[in-house]
């Protein structure tokens, strides 16, 4: 673009403007000025689309929908250079930590933080987070499959207690049969719901291996994060029934379309129907 338009302002000038260095154009000039440095005008164009269509996305997800829709392979650097030339960005989520003093319980802590997994249901994570609603706080319990990254189940109560976390997780191992859960690990963090006597007791009835940190239970939380700053802190003043639709609308996109790197650029669906499909 500055080659383009060179004739008409300083150098200096639309450096400035694009925010770029002068001696990152001379050294382009210096190249030979190569065609995969150049301004690309429908390149240009497709990046814009792609995150006008979806504000939310980022450079590695619009990368990946670039990929997936028209078939181009791309750097992160070359997303990062036209979304820095068009003034556009995600939206930024700051990582947050909750964590406990101390352990104040005797249940063991099976993952340890490792969260690797080889196949679908194999370690789950759950956790209860709030919704500010215009009228009450509602509460937001999940259970998240750390292998495909899907949300496997979720309820929303007035009340944040053991009904919501026990209905939460029924459903989702009454969804998953048993032979394709065995050995199953539902991690939590210390909460008074998840080391309950009753709580106990109904993960052993449903022969599901339960594990308790006192740190930290980073990988529904970062579910919850991006549920929030994707979409419900892009609304204000919520009643009741808006929120209880834009959770049920996100978690739709989320499991079925919105593509994630760490899973082989898929969506969390198709990802666990890729892999349950070599498994049985």
């Amino acid at each position: 673009m500055i080659h383009q338009l060179k004739d008409r302002y300083t150098i200096q000038k639309l450096c400035f403007v694009l925010k770029c260095s002068r001696s990152g154009y001379y050294d382009w000039i210096a190249l030979g000025k190569p065609t995969y440095k150049a301004f690309d005008e429908s390149l240009n164009k497709l990046i814009v689309e792609r995150y006008e269509a979806d504000k939310r996305q980022g450079i590695t997800r619009i990368k990946m929908n670039l990929k997936k829709i028209h078939g181009l392979i791309l750097t992160k650097a070359t997303v990062y250079r036209y979304m820095r030339l068009n003034g556009i960005q995600s939206i930024i989520r700051k990582k947050r930590h909750r964590w406990g003093t101390k352990p104040h319980h005797q249940i063991p802590n099976l993952l340890k933080r490792d969260f690797t997994t080889e196949k679908p249901n194999e370690k789950w994570s759950i956790d209860v987070s709030y919704l500010f609603a215009k009228e009450r706080i509602l509460y937001l319990c999940a259970i998240k499959d750390l292998y495909d990254k899907s949300i496997i189940s979720y309820r929303i109560s007035r009340f944040n207690n053991n009904l919501l976390v026990f209905e939460t997780f029924k459903a989702a191992v009454l969804r998953i049969p048993m032979k394709y859960r065995e050995n199953l690990v539902l991690h939590s963090d210390q909460g008074s719901q998840f080391t309950t006597p009753l709580y106990v007791r109904l993960l052993e009835e449903y022969r599901v291996r339960h594990s308790v940190s006192y740190r930290d239970n980073a990988p529904i939380e970062s579910w919850f994060s991006a549920l929030k700053t994707e979409s419900i802190y892009l609304y204000d003043q919520l009643s009741e029934d808006e929120m209880i639709v834009l959770v049920d609308q996100y978690v739709k996109y989320y499991n079925e379309e919105r593509l994630q790197e760490k899973i082989k650029e898929l969506a969390p669906i198709d990802c666990r129907k890729q892999a349950l499909s070599t498994l049985f």
